[in-house]
């Protein structure tokens, strides 16, 4: 994260071309890291000194495995100030993530306000424990000041962007800056909190294993740290969250589906019962379109920022060193760890999930596709991006189609292989592959490539969280590399208005909408009614036969097809 930070507070690092100078700055926090690692181990392993009590002195007494109720069994042996470490680990990674997302939108403007805070709540813990030179302790605990000096650090994410809005073509609806230009803050905080949750998850379910049944005493002989039981009842609050937004998705569904359903009957005139009930299949199609093309990214918002207030208060109530169970008493004290408790488990089954969700990935169509598109976008980034992630297709995918297109086009004029125009087509998560493509082609070979997108998320998805790349002040430049001296354009885009990813795109000469589904009830002998073919079958539409002869009798010359027997 501090590595993150530094790239993005000094852009030169991050320019897209020429040399990024990063290795010093990441071999210099990894060696600091290391030394840190070290040298806390270190202390932890003498025999008297900082750390205070040695370790040998912290095993149980011979016997506690037959009779934990012997006298000494049941103390408190954790490691010396395990639970503060954790608890300001966690805060100093929220205060980096709140600098990396004002430092993406505002500058390096935007991590003075996160530095102060932090500088103050160094000083604020200094003060507390009697640490400053000449001051003595402070009647108030670090926790009571740390929320303040937290939503102090916040207010970076409030300033006004660096770089303007307006761009030399006109917005569409619902393709502005997704959060406000705080999508570093928005996946990478999401990020933070998935690495808590299996973290916290695997502390559960190991001490729960360890403990096994319950002792004679009433007390656990392994006792988790502090941030378990609070990570329990925060992932239980963050799951009634979650609910809460998808309850509000679910509205937003049936009143899309209700509006869509009266103009469809409206346009219709007289239906009969089988196209009615046609038509709610069609309306359901269409609801999804709009709620994923208007209102998906205004709800993460929402769940964001209460997860971002939701995680402030954890790292509050984490330097409490207080456990759940004592911020309520009676009934309330119950529900807390009820809560707690169920968050907890939840937390120790969340990698099962995870891995269930991996099997169901090779038998059922609709989770692979699912996930595929989640994976599609999480890896098509160069590992630059993400050092950890498994690696990129992109950096595989994008030089292949790059040496297949240059190399038909550069072929001599008497090879009979040679093509005098390629359609380049580019469907959902393809129209992002075949744009760096064509960004990186040569100009002598762009005159020639015709561009087919469809499904195509450049708008509505891509260009609002990742504006830097296909924002509205970038595609003018695919717009302009696609653009023949005589002012066409070459870049034709598909949509339907029943695909959930797949959006008009201005940007292009022309914006063909695909009929789906073709007709409410089959015609023509048929017995089946029209598939709806949503996100898929673009190349099966007329519209798609159409354009694509139109577009070769321009290039005049044969459309290339993939060379066939060739893996």
């Amino acid at each position: 994260m501090v590595i993150t930070l530094v790239a993005i507070g000094r852009p030169f690092l991050t320019r897209r071309d020429g040399a990024t100078p990063l290795g010093p700055w990441s071999a210099m926090v990894v060696v600091l890291t290391g030394l840190g690692l070290a040298g806390t181990v270190a202390v932890l392993m003498l025999p008297d000194g900082a750390a205070g009590t040695p370790l040998a002195e912290l095993r149980p007494p011979a016997g506690c495995a037959e009779d934990p109720a012997l006298a000494g069994c049941l103390a408190d042996r954790s490691l010396p100030g395990y639970d503060r470490i954790i608890a300001w680990l966690g805060t100093g990674q929220l205060l980096l993530l709140i600098a990396i997302g004002a430092a993406a939108r505002s500058g390096r403007r935007g991590v003075a306000t996160p530095a102060a805070a932090t500088l103050l709540i160094a000083g604020a813990a200094g003060w507390c424990h009697g640490w400053l030179p000449g001051v003595g302790p402070a009647p108030l605990e670090v926790w009571q000041l740390t929320l303040p000096l937290l939503a102090l650090a916040g207010t970076g994410l409030l300033l006004p962007r660096t770089r303007p809005t307006a761009s030399n073509q006109p917005l569409e609806p619902h393709t502005d800056l997704a959060w406000r230009g705080r999508a570093p803050a928005v996946i990478a905080g999401f990020g933070w909190l998935l690495c808590l949750a299996y973290s916290t998850g695997v502390l559960y379910w190991v001490t729960d294993r360890l403990n096994g049944a319950a002792t004679p005493g009433g007390r656990s002989v392994v006792v988790p740290p502090t941030l378990v039981p609070w990570a329990g009842l925060g992932f239980g609050v963050a799951l009634l969250l979650l609910a809460l937004v998808a309850v509000r998705a679910a509205v937003l569904f049936h009143r899309l589906r209700r509006e869509e359903y009266a103009e469809l009957s409206a346009r219709g005139g007289r239906l009969s019962a089988h196209d009615l009930r046609r038509g709610r299949d069609v309306s359901t199609h269409q609801a999804l379109h709009r709620l994923v093309g208007e209102h998906a990214l205004r709800l993460a918002g929402w769940y964001a920022g209460a997860m971002a207030v939701l995680a402030a208060l954890g790292c509050v109530a984490v330097l409490s060193a207080a456990r759940p169970q004592a911020i309520a008493t009676g009934a309330g004290a119950a529900a807390v760890k009820a809560v707690a408790d169920i968050g907890g488990s939840l937390l120790g089954w969340l990698p099962v999930a995870v891995a269930a969700v991996g099997l169901l990935v090779y038998r059922n169509d609709t989770v692979r596709r699912s996930v595929g598109v989640v994976w599609d976008v999480g890896t098509f980034w160069p590992r630059t991006a993400h050092p950890l992630a498994p690696p990129s297709y992109a950096e595989r995918a994008v030089p292949e189609l790059l040496t297949r297109t240059a190399g038909l086009l550069a072929l001599t004029e008497h090879d009979p292989r040679r093509m005098d125009g390629i359609i380049l087509s580019g469907h959902s998560q393809g129209t992002v592959i075949c744009t760096a493509v064509i960004l990186q082609l040569p100009h002598r070979w762009r005159r020639r490539i015709w561009f087919f997108s469809y499904g195509c998320q450049l708008t509505r998805l891509y260009g609002r969280i990742f504006p830097a790349y296909f924002g509205p002040d970038r595609l003018p430049v695919l717009t302009g590399a696609l653009t023949r001296p005589s002012g066409v354009t070459r870049w034709t885009n598909f949509w339907r208005d029943t695909d959930p990813l797949g959006w008009p795109v201005a940007a292009g000469e022309r914006d063909i909408a695909v009929t789906d589904p073709e007709a409410l009830h089959p015609s023509d002998g048929e017995v089946a009614d029209p598939p709806i073919r949503s996100h898929g079958g673009y190349p099966a539409a007329d519209e798609f036969h159409r354009e694509r002869s139109r577009v070769a009798w321009l290039l005049r010359r044969a459309v290339p097809s993939p060379r066939r027997g060739r893996g």
